[in-house]
């Protein structure tokens, strides 16, 4: 695949991912995809390593958590054979009104038009009064 390709793949990937369309997310994972989320281990719950299945109840549980969805906007691309860089921001409000707006970064690894590897780096201390204080 071209790298306008991969990044054509990653970007569809995270407008999936944004609808909480976890089918048509997953569609684009090869099947021994992993999303690795930074973080120490035990620090966070999301801190580690997610499998395609994983993945997929990774999206059910940001839909169950933002009743109106979560905007994910990318914001920079930086990409180069197999593996897309991509910055971008998230936007999501909890049914008790706490906004989530987190930064990202990830790398992003393809082969053969499916995605093998997510490495997500995000600002933590924003996803801990969030998702586990509230």
């Amino acid at each position: 695949m071209s790298t306008e390709q991969n990044k054509q793949i990653v970007g569809k990937f995270f407008e999936k991912f944004s609808a909480a369309d976890v089918a048509g997310a997953l569609e684009l994972l090869d099947d021994v995809a992993i999303w690795r989320a930074m973080g120490r281990e035990g620090g966070l719950p999301m801190s580690g390593e997610m499998d395609k299945q994983m993945i997929g109840e990774m999206i059910e549980n940001v839909k169950s958590a933002f009743p109106d969805g979560m905007r994910l906007t990318p914001t920079g691309w930086t990409a180069e054979g197999d593996r897309v860089a991509l910055e971008m921001e998230s936007y999501a409000v909890k049914s008790n009104g706490i906004v989530y707006n987190n930064f990202y970064h990830f790398l992003v690894v393809l082969s053969n038009g499916k995605i093998t590897s997510l490495r997500e780096y995000l600002d933590t201390l924003h996803v801990k009064p969030v998702f586990i204080d509230n």
